[in-house]
């Protein structure tokens, strides 16, 4: 598993893994963005499409899953 870390938050990657669904083994991409209490957003890749995976994808991985984690204009929850 690799894990990168990037300005609003961690990148993981998983170990490849199959499933009965597709033929080529698969990799979990997961962003956990800071200050989120651990959750986060992943996204399913063919494992060939991220065997050279690096810190400049995660960072790009990273801006696209935070934009779509926020909602823009709408003030912060308060727990």
């Amino acid at each position: 598993m690799n894990t990168f870390s990037t300005k609003a938050g961690v990148v993981t990657l998983s170990k490849p893994y199959s499933t009965l669904m597709c033929e080529q083994q698969q990799i979990e991409v997961k962003y956990t963005p800071n200050n989120y209490h651990g959750w986060g957003i992943c996204k399913s890749f063919n494992a060939i499409e991220c065997s050279d995976f690096g810190q400049a994808d995660a960072e790009v991985f990273a801006l696209n899953a935070e934009s779509k984690l926020r909602i823009k204009g709408e003030a912060a929850c308060e727990a």
